[in-house]
């Protein structure tokens, strides 16, 4: 073993934690050639066309496939598909299937299957969260009216003319849509074994199927482990490596780290203070992470005193991200005065889209005497001499809730916020109800266009906060057939929609953080997609 990591922990602590917490890690069977991976919590599910969170979307690319997938490079390559064809206007890609695909009992898996997994997720009544990306991120032909129950499901953009053919139509052009749909939610689903299974479907490995890289063959909601054997059908089943994948959720990260140092765990996410003692380690790895963490502004339902610009302006100019990401955050997370991440998105020159990272510092970067300059104004405006507001976070996000929350009281006289620490499905439920003033929350790319970030704030019915025309027009316009034909264009609207709201103060970015990994020496090949959620799974190697 190498040499321990934790140097800033006193001996008698260590021996004391590495007996007590060692009793939750599993040895590793190193002959079995296994995975074994830490989660920090259990995904909130497993049915791919629910699939909504980072957790659930890491679990679910381990069986899933789609129809185009990342490889190890992380380039854009035919998954369950073998080919696309597009039509002159860009409303209809027609996909051809590999020959012989099968599911993991060893059935056909047919275009049948993407017709019927693309209505699921459609489907009012299933109820999926993650149906903004047919609704907003493209919009896919009928999707919108069907949710809204203005149509039936049968009117959805979508047909099979035969077993290896499967047809999808859009209502607008959508210049990233084989990069959109490499999300699970677009996984094939067999209606025949879906129905078999009934309202216990995706609940337990006996009431869920595989077309990816592994089966599950061992889950229960909210357990511990999960654990995936390879998949024999899997189409692409020669390059997949391991014979299984363990995986072991460990909420506290201090634990993971003892096992991980055991040598029980093979691949861990660190961050915060653990992260502190892991920085000089070898092993330590960061991926790029296409996510943005944000105060979301809730002008529509929150507190009136939020329509004013120069409270919200005052609110964002208030807040020190550089010290919030080097002393409480630590490494792998930059400060962001902007929403569209650096290293996610290159322009057609090979340009980074956000190389200029100071570009919206005028409007979110700290300068404590400008935002008390605002606020002020802001409550003469108002009439007022106080401001009270709700501050809605997840639990495990109650540090950086504390620092942002601490900074702007203190450099705004009167501010007193109200700190409302719930589950992370429960501000989930709260946010997308508008329950709330203020939101710390966090977003990851669902592809890799700029699109998706700010189709968070564009006018809809997944959009409870904001709401601006000037906003609302530039996005359409960039999502137009004119624009998906000149790309240099395109992005330079992209770059005023970006603006748009940075100058409205409508949005209050906070940070970008890194995915920071440790790796045992023994692994290669451990990768993620260009948006850096999720494993790309079937290079993943242990010697």
């Amino acid at each position: 073993m190498k040499k321990p990591i934790m140097k800033k922990t006193s001996i008698f602590f260590l021996c004391f934690l590495f007996v007590a917490l060692l009793m939750g890690c599993t040895q590793k069977d190193t002959e079995t050639r296994e995975l074994n991976m830490a989660l920090s919590s259990s995904p909130i599910t497993i049915d791919a066309q629910l699939v909504y969170d980072v957790n659930s979307s890491i679990v679910c690319r381990f069986f899933n496939s789609t129809l185009y997938e990342y490889n190890i490079d992380k380039e854009l390559v035919p998954g369950l598909a073998e080919s696309y064809e597009i039509s002159d206007d860009g409303l209809r890609y027609t996909f051809k299937l590999k020959k012989d695909l099968k599911w993991s009992d060893g059935r056909a898996l047919t275009s049948e299957d993407f017709v019927f997994g693309f209505k699921r997720f459609s489907d009012p009544a299933v109820g999926s969260n993650a149906v903004y990306l047919i609704t907003d991120c493209c919009k896919l032909k009928n999707a919108s009216a069907i949710l809204a129950g203005e149509k039936p499901l049968s009117e959805l953009g979508v047909y099979a003319p035969d077993k290896s053919t499967f047809v999808v139509e859009l209502e607008e052009p959508c210049t990233y849509f084989l990069d959109l749909i490499t999300n699970c939610d677009f996984a094939p689903c067999n209606e025949d074994f879906f129905h078999s299974a009934g309202k216990n479907y995706s609940t337990s490995q006996d009431t869920v199927i595989s077309c990816g890289s592994f089966i599950v063959d061992r889950y229960e909601p909210l357990a511990t482990q999960i654990h995936f054997k390879k998949n024999p059908y899997y189409y692409n089943s020669d390059i997949v490596k391991l014979s299984g994948v363990n995986i072991q959720i460990i909420a506290n990260s201090q634990q993971a780290l003892m096992c991980y140092e055991a040598g029980t765990i093979d691949v861990t996410e660190v961050s915060g203070e653990i992260l502190e003692l892991a920085e000089a380690d070898p092993e330590l790895e960061v991926f790029t992470s296409a996510s943005l963490f944000y105060v979301n502004i809730n002008q529509l339902t929150g507190n009136s005193v939020l329509k004013n610009k120069n409270i919200r302006m005052a609110l964002s100019k208030s807040i020190d991200r550089k010290d919030i990401c080097e002393n409480l955050l630590k490494a792998g997370n930059v400060p962001m005065t902007r929403i569209i991440p650096p290293g996610f998105y290159t322009e057609t020159d090979g340009t980074d889209f956000s190389i200029d990272t100071g570009r919206c510092n005028e409007y979110a970067g700290y300068d404590p005497d400008k935002a008390l300059e605002y606020w002020k104004k802001g409550l003469s405006e108002l009439g007022v001499s106080s401001v009270n507001l709700g501050f809605l976070f997840a639990s495990d996000y109650i540090a950086v809730a504390e620092a942002i929350a601490n900074q702007m009281e203190k450099r705004l006289p009167g501010l007193k916020l109200e700190l409302k620490g719930v589950p992370f499905k429960d501000r989930i439920d709260k946010e997308n109800s508008g329950e709330y003033d203020l939101v710390l929350t966090g977003w990851n790319a669902d592809y890799s266009d700029p699109t998706s970030f700010l189709a968070l704030f564009y006018t809809s019915d997944s959009n409870h906060s904001y709401t601006n025309e000037e906003y609302d027009s530039a996005y359409a316009l960039a999502g137009s057939m004119e624009m998906s034909k000149n790309p240099d264009e395109r992005n330079k609207v992209l770059h005023k929609v970006e603006d748009i709201i940075m100058e409205d103060a409508g949005v209050i970015p906070v940070y970008t953080k890194g995915k920071t990994y440790l790796i045992r020496e023994f692994v290669s090949g451990f990768q993620t997609p260009p948006t850096g959620v999720g494993v790309i799974v079937a290079g993943i190697k242990v010697d």
